[in-house]
């Protein structure tokens, strides 16, 4: 059976001044993902808001430290957001 892929794109303002095209960043996932149905329904200032990133130039240098993609980047602080959530529940 094929996989089929979906998309999520996350707006960051100010990233055209730094010389991308477009000022978004678009995060690729299995539909059958558990971390895209957790993600879906975020929109960009949601995402944002738990990766505790809204700069463009600070997400570059956050995932230069880490040594990973863009997206791989985002991708993995909102898996950690989501594990820890589901370890410490608020109530």
């Amino acid at each position: 059976m094929k996989r089929q892929r979906t998309y999520i794109s996350v707006y960051f303002e100010d990233a055209r001044s730094l010389g991308k095209r477009k000022g978004d960043i678009t995060l690729a996932f299995d539909t059958a993902d558990l971390l895209y149905e957790k993600t879906k329904a975020l929109g960009s200032s949601g995402i944002r808001k738990i990766i505790a990133i809204n700069s463009y130039h600070v997400l570059l240098e956050a995932a230069k430290k880490e040594n990973r993609p863009l997206g791989n980047f985002i991708k993995h602080r909102l898996r950690v957001y989501f594990e820890d959530e589901k370890e410490n529940p608020s109530s």
